[in-house]
């Protein structure tokens, strides 16, 4: 693995070699479009433009009641989000529980829903209103393990993994607090296509963020989704994975974006340059049939909770490599909180609240996803022959060009990646001429304080 990357970043280098400022380097393309390597998934068309936003409910409001998500849905609406990721909604376990309030992911009743957070009809107002919106509501779903007092763990034994004929926790985890789940047993497969559709059909949710999902053979998706898809055939199944590929045919994206966001933190820390991006567009572009396509983040629940906060991450860097998450092939994740300036570390067991502030940050995500709405060169589905990496004199300059289908509208990226102002010389080759922030030439100069950005449309 070390080799490979060695050698992809050596590549990188020698085809992207700096060039004398006279003499202008055209752009390359990355990835070329395979017809043959078509996924076949259904394409909700919610998908194509979409920002995610991620809700932890017990951490939202004192109270921590779906009520108080739902009197929000208007700033949300406002703020121009599209599809809202709810983590788990259902009781917790109490039988080896974690902290006093528990893991979210130690699911005691698939079909309950957690008081904590209200009632069931409250749930489904929720719903409702997301909905009337324009928003969609995806599920946290955690089909790998379950809790420890979960009905099967006395009725149904054998739906799990057992060593010595002890039902065990995940193996190779400290998830000491969940039973994991065999996946072998086709009579447990059944109960999990019926679970997953009584959600779907019931309480009319859009999809699924699945938890784990890797760790759950791929036959057993291939049963679920479609059993999904005959109810809603636009449901939004998203994996939490960057390591299974041939699974498109039921998944629509995956967290592809851990790939990136470790690029990003390695170049905002001074360990990496701009080609570890090139090099990530490589492997993205490698993986991915059409249409599927990778989620991308600067942060979610795991990386809050147990890595740090985005300041730890990227300190004064946190800006541009936001940008990146809204102007790369794929779909941006925000997670709760990161409207306002000052992003605290949430415990995961215990109630410990968003600190809101003033929603700071409210207006530059707005106009982020303003952007990737107006401009189709930036849609999800307008992957593949779509990113022409650009030439500079500096490595700590990234600067790419996203192109339409069509090739009838245009996104240029110019970034400092550095913690020193520079001066771009952007090599644009073919793609000088005017934009709509005026005229570009061929060799475009434009002079960047550190970590500063601008961004050019046609």
């Amino acid at each position: 693995m070390v080799k490979t990357i060695f050698l992809s970043l050596l590549l990188g280098t020698l085809l992207f070699g700096c060039a004398p400022s006279n003499e202008v380097v055209p752009p390359v393309l990355i990835g070329e479009f395979d017809p043959f390597r078509e996924s076949g998934t259904p394409w909700p068309e919610v998908l194509e433009s979409a920002v995610m936003y991620e809700i932890n409910i017990r951490q939202y409001s004192p109270s921590g009641h779906i009520n108080e998500v739902t009197k929000d849905l208007p700033r949300l609406q406002e703020l121009g989000v599209d599809i809202l990721w709810l983590m788990p909604i259902h009781p917790i376990s109490q039988v080896n529980r974690k902290g006093e309030l528990g893991s979210y992911y130690s699911i005691q009743d698939y079909y309950g829903f957690n008081p904590e957070f209200g009632t069931i009809t409250d749930f489904d107002v929720f719903v409702e209103t997301a909905q009337s919106m324009g928003m969609k509501v995806i599920l946290d779903l955690v089909i790998n393990h379950t809790g420890w007092d979960h009905e099967w763990i006395t009725q149904h034994p054998e739906y799990y993994t057992q060593v010595n004929g002890a039902i065990v926790h995940p193996p190779g985890t400290d998830w000491t607090d969940v039973a994991d789940l065999n996946h072998s047993n086709q009579a447990l497969i059944d109960d999990l296509v019926e679970m997953t559709s009584y959600w779907i059909r019931e309480h009319d949710v859009d999809g699924y963020r699945v938890d784990v999902a890797g760790s759950v053979p791929t036959p057993v998706w291939r049963q679920i989704v479609p059993a999904l898809r005959a109810i809603n055939p636009e449901v939004i199944m998203l994996a939490e994975d960057n390591t299974v590929f041939d699974w498109f045919d039921v998944f629509n994206l995956n967290y592809g974006g851990w790939s990136l966001t470790g690029n990003m933190k390695r170049i905002a820390t001074g360990q990496a340059n701009e080609l570890y991006i090139r090099t990530y567009l490589e492997l993205m572009h490698s993986r991915y049939p059409h249409p599927s396509f990778p989620l991308l983040f600067t942060t979610n629940h795991d990386m809050n909770s147990w890595e740090g906060t985005v300041d730890d991450f990227y300190g004064d860097a946190y800006p541009v490599m936001r940008m990146l998450t809204f102007t790369l092939p794929g779909m941006p994740l925000l997670y709760n909180g990161q409207e306002s300036a000052t992003e605290k570390q949430l415990a995961f067991f215990e109630k410990d609240l968003i600190p809101w502030g003033g929603y700071e940050e409210t207006q530059t995500i707005q106009s982020l996803i303003q952007l990737k709405d107006e401009n189709p060169a930036l849609h999800a589905s307008n992957v593949y022959q779509s990113t022409y990496v650009l030439e500079d004199e500096s490595r700590a300059i990234l600067s790419f060009i996203r192109v339409s289908k069509n090739r009838d509208n245009h996104v240029l990226v110019v970034s400092n990646l550095d913690d020193q102002p520079l001066t771009a010389q952007v090599h644009l080759g073919d793609f000088s001429g005017e934009w709509n922030e005026g005229r570009l030439d061929e060799i475009h100069t434009v002079d960047l304080e550190p970590y500063e950005y601008v961004i050019y449309t046609k």
